[in-house]
């Protein structure tokens, strides 16, 4: 299946690789694979519309169906009997300046010979990307980024100043790598973001905090939006969980030492931390998690190989810097 992925633009990297790893969580094999700024191609076999369902940093999902000049694009649309089938077209111009009522138009004439314009509820979705050539492709998916605005913490029954945007914490829950119905584990659940877009995905989880406010508030939260997950009172590097359940982790912890069990000093945390929760992990599995700075990405470092990083500025004296480690 060729596949055609609208990333979100958001940042330079860490959309591109919620896609890889997403494949990687659902076993998708990728033969090919092309990536611009804005755009992600690949040649892949396996669950791959499961796997782009679980995105959080992207748009618009597509299967390519032709590519090439634009003349190439209407002569496949005039090939086309869609018997009568409601469809729309929509155009992006990407890094060119397209003239986009004009090509759906051009378009919309050819497929309309067989076919019926729906705009607001077609059955065949295309979407025409233009850049250095024509890319046509059937919508799959579409990423509900309203949705995910909605869910952000100040919309919860249970909110606290700095917690994760949803989309973030969907990207984290990614880059975990647990796939369909695994076990995620956030040993910092906070406020349950991040258990909650496990959930969204179809993972079971487990999430755990050492206030038992927030305990309390994240499973306030999941159930106000019909999600669950298990939820319990401990300390992160002295949890209940025993290896052999868990197949990731994903985890946003603490930043400041007010925040922290008996106000532990952060470093101390993170090794203590992070030296337990590496033994849960299984042979190969995956950490995610959000840390604040280069001396943390190096405390983990220390128990798990770290894969990759993304530094992202949340706001003026904050960046979060998003890492995948995994256990050899």
């Amino acid at each position: 299946m060729r596949v055609v992925v609208e990333l979100s633009g958001e940042h330079p990297t860490l959309p591109r690789a919620e896609v890889l790893a997403a494949f990687e969580a659902e076993g998708v094999i990728v033969r090919e694979l092309a990536v611009g700024s804005s755009v992600l191609r690949a040649d892949a076999s396996g669950p791959v519309p499961r796997s782009l369902a679980r995105l959080g940093l992207a748009h618009v999902v597509c299967e390519e169906l032709v590519r090439g000049s634009f003349e190439d694009v209407r002569a496949w649309a005039r090939d086309q009997d869609l018997a009568g089938r409601r469809f729309r077209v929509r155009a992006r111009g990407i890094g060119i300046d397209l003239d986009i009522r004009g090509v759906e138009g051009a378009l919309g004439s050819d497929l309309g010979r067989t076919g019926t314009v729906d705009l607001a509820h077609p059955q065949v979705d295309l979407r025409l990307l233009a850049a250095d050539e024509f890319v046509l492709g059937r919508v799959f998916h579409r990423v509900e980024r309203s949705a995910l605005e909605k869910r952000k913490v100040a919309r919860r029954p249970f909110s606290r100043p700095i917690s994760l945007h949803p989309k973030l914490a969907r990207a984290l829950v990614n880059l975990s790598r647990v796939p369909t119905a695994g076990v995620l584990l956030d040993p910092f659940c906070g406020t349950g973001g991040i258990l909650l877009e496990a959930s969204r995905i179809g993972l079971r989880s487990v999430g755990a905090d050492a206030a038992a406010s927030m305990v309390r508030g994240a499973r306030a939260s999941l159930r106000s939006l019909d999600e669950q997950a298990d939820l319990v009172l401990a300390d992160a590097g002295r949890g209940p969980w025993r290896p052999g359940r868990v197949v990731g982790i994903a985890t946003d912890p603490p930043y400041g030492r007010a925040a922290t069990p008996r106000r532990e000093p952060r470093e101390d945390l993170y090794d203590r931390a992070f030296g337990a929760l590496a033994e849960v992990l299984p042979r190969g599995g995956h950490l995610a998690v959000g840390l604040p700075s280069e001396d943390a990405v190096e405390i983990v470092g220390r128990h798990l190989e770290l894969l990759e990083r993304h530094a992202l500025r949340v706001h003026k004296s904050l960046t979060r810097i998003f890492c995948a480690f995994r256990r050899g």
